[in-house]
């Protein structure tokens, strides 16, 4: 199992939408939000998805078509 640890940053127009919610439903991926702020006009949340790396990769890639943009958390990648 890998663990990644990711910034997103949710436009207006997506703060509302279960995007995280989809990913789980999804892909064979384990979400933990560690810290999150949003308000009407943005979302900006540290997150850390476990899984295996093929599902991961997956998942960030269905988060970014959403217009999600995802930045990864440099040295916080971790493998078991």
């Amino acid at each position: 199992m890998n663990m990644v640890r990711l910034q997103l940053i949710y436009p207006e127009e997506l703060v509302k939408e279960p995007v995280l919610c989809m990913v789980c439903k999804n892909f064979d991926v384990v979400l933990n939000i560690r810290t999150a702020k949003v308000t009407q006009d943005t979302g900006i949340l540290t997150v850390e998805m476990d899984g295996e790396a093929e599902e991961i990769e997956k998942a960030i890639k269905f988060i970014e078509e959403r217009g999600v943009s995802v930045q990864p958390i440099e040295g916080q990648i971790f493998m078991e």
